[in-house]
């Protein structure tokens, strides 16, 4: 089960996911992403993957769009603390290069 929240009131704004991140998941995270996300906001956000259990290629392509949405408007996602399964599956779809900073401390 996943759980997203995303706290606008702190600086830089936080977009937090525990829990799976799977084709199973993913149909219903992308619904309620888009209604966190609804009004484009051009400031910078900390995605905090640390609590993210489990991730497949469909959770990595939602990481890529929310990616893409917050950079569409003007505004940047910065990764922090992602869990040891999200490391596995980026570097594994060889999407390191897109976090390397993150991804490095892991190594």
């Amino acid at each position: 089960m996943l759980e997203l929240t995303y706290d606008r009131s702190v600086e830089p704004a936080r977009l937090r996911l525990s829990g799976s991140l799977t084709i199973y998941e993913v149909g219903e995270a992308h619904a309620t992403l888009l209604g966190m996300l609804a009004k484009p906001e051009a400031r910078p956000c900390l995605l905090d993957l640390e609590a993210l259990e489990e991730i497949d290629t469909a959770g990595a392509q939602l990481l890529l769009a929310t990616q893409r949405h917050f950079e569409a408007a003007g505004g940047s996602l910065k990764v922090q603390g992602p869990a040891a399964a999200v490391v596995e599956v980026l570097e594994l779809l060889r999407l390191d290069t897109l976090y390397p900073d993150v991804l490095l401390a892991h190594r």
